[in-house]
Order: C-alpha cells, then structure tokens, then sequence
C-alpha cells in the first residue's frame, strides 16, 4: 500500500512564512486615499468576503446546428464588473467615526470613478470604481453607542479589466541617419528597444491593448503602426513639437502641442497590440526626432 507524506494545511490565522495582507488603497473620485488592509488600514478596513478581484465575468457567444452535436464557440465579451466590499468601521470616539465614515462615503460618485489598488510596485494593479447604492441599507445597532458597523457596499467597475503599470519603449534612428530608409530599402523599420532597427513592445496582459503614440520632431511623413495596421500622419512635427496620438477606441485623440488635430489626422486605421508577448511594432519617418510606445496591459484579475 503506498504512503503519500505532505505537510499539513495550514489552520486559519497561522501565518506561513512571509505571507501578508495584500496592500490595498481607495483613491475617491475626491482625490482622498484610504488604506484598505493593515498595517496602514484604520478606520474601515476591509473585512473577508471581498468581491471583484478574481475573473471577471465573461459572455461567451455561440451557435449551434441541428447536424452538428454541441454548440461552436464564437467569442466573448466582458461586461461591466461587480465588486463587492464588506467594510469594518470601528472608532474610539463618536467624532472619530463620524468623521471617518462620513468622509469614506463623501469619496464615492455614482458616475465619477475612483480608483481601487491593489499591490505595490511592479505588481500594482487598479481598477476605477463607481457606487452603487439602491438606500436599501440598515443599521441593526446604533454605531453611535456602539463606536462599531460592519457596512457592506456594492460597487461597479465600467471597464472590468484591471489595469497593470505601463509598458513603455522609446525609439530613435542611429546617429545621423534618418528614420526613413534611403530608395530601394525596405518601407519600413521595425525594431527593438532604442533604435528604430527593430521596434518592438511588450503586452504581458490578458487582453490586447492600444498604444499611445508620442512623436518628437523635427519630423515628416511618419508611419507608425501595429502589423498591418499603419497610421500615416498627414502633417509634419517641427522641431520641438510634439505629437500625441491615443490609438485606444473608449477616447480616441491625436493632439500637437496640446493642441486638437485629430480631425487633421484623418481616418486611420488602429490596430491593439495582442496579449501575452513581444509584438513588432512599424516606425518610419523623415527627420532626426523620436518616437515613443506606450500600452497600459489589460488583466481579468487583481493578481
């Protein structure tokens, strides 16, 4: 009879090595920041029963066929996500549990979104958050005898996606050469890191993102693109100006020098960068400026 040895589950509250809370903030529509989890959390802090940091719910559309058995998946959308807080108010003293929770609630809009992080670091994600409420709430005891409330709030995230830290790579030709390359050389340079040799940029999402594109001049007849997806600028970038172009369908703008040219820019075709790997990016242009990639990665959980 074989015999398996492993270690024993650990039992609720026994630490584990370096295990921690995962750091967690609010950031209001207001601009106030509250901690969410301990050490820094004070009055709320969240209590177990948290709901939105795992996969989001995802739609799934198929057909199906009386010849064929089964259904054949077509594709998927993600709606808006549902979170969920279970929050401890707890205070000392009546002024201090006023103050703090109606300051905690003041920091919600049912349209304006707030920012709810998650991590630190590289690993920081964050997800902007509205309030739910339907008024539906009751107090069992009266806080202002008992300084105490667990309060649960209903939130909703319009995008569902989780945001990472920005993924960015900044372009620029060799010395004295310019981006575009001379008759008879291939239409286009698509290269690595720093030179325009071999543009490429990495999306470690879940989703596939857009970039935003940022052109230094002195620059002319610049293409930038994402495979077969190229934008072709209609219009020169002098030297010292600057081209912003936000290739992302929720707020689509190009801008020069703060300045609104998306109507100059025309229709162009917008391509994402696919998720999970390293993606060629096309650059071309005349002129001694630089170009810089920047994509937000997209994930379906907090971590």
């Amino acid at each position: 009879m074989p015999i398996v040895f492993a270690a024993p589950a650990a039992s609720p509250g026994e630490s584990l090595g370096d295990f921690r809370p995962r750091r967690m903030t609010w950031t209001g529509f207001d601009g106030s920041v509250w901690p969410l989890t301990r050490p820094l959390a004070e009055n709320p802090r969240l209590a177990p029963g948290v709901q939105g940091l795992h996969m989001p719910r995802m739609d799934v559309q198929k057909s199906s066929s009386p010849l064929v058995a089964g259904v054949e998946l077509l594709g998927y959308a993600l709606p808006e996500r549902e979170v969920y807080w279970p929050l401890l108010f707890r205070a000392s003293s009546i002024d201090d549990w006023q103050s703090a929770h109606g300051a905690f609630f003041d920091s919600f809009h049912p349209v304006e979104t707030g920012t709810w992080t998650v991590g630190e670091g590289k690993d920081t994600r964050t997800l902007p958050l509205t309030g739910v409420f339907d008024g539906s709430y009751s107090f069992h005891r009266d806080p202002f005898v008992t300084g105490f409330a667990v309060i649960g709030i209903q939130l909703e995230a319009p995008r569902p996606l989780w945001r990472g830290r920005p993924v960015a790579q900044e372009f620029g030709a060799d010395e004295g050469q310019d981006f575009i390359p001379p008759a008879g050389a291939p239409s286009f340079y698509v290269s690595p890191s720093a030179t325009f040799q071999q543009a490429t940029i990495q999306n470690p999402g879940n989703e596939p993102a857009y970039l935003v594109w940022t052109v230094q001049g002195p620059a002319s007849e610049v293409q930038l693109g994402v495979g077969g997806a190229i934008i072709e600028v209609p219009f020169p970038i002098p030297d010292g100006s600057t081209l912003i172009i936000d290739t992302d369908p929720a707020g689509q703008y190009a801008t020069l020098n703060g300045i609104d040219v998306t109507r100059d820019l025309g229709f162009q075709m917008f391509a994402p960068v696919p998720a999970r790997g390293t993606s060629p990016l096309v650059i071309a242009a005349a002129g001694a400026g630089r170009v810089r990639a920047e994509l937000v990665p997209l994930y379906w959980r907090a971590f």
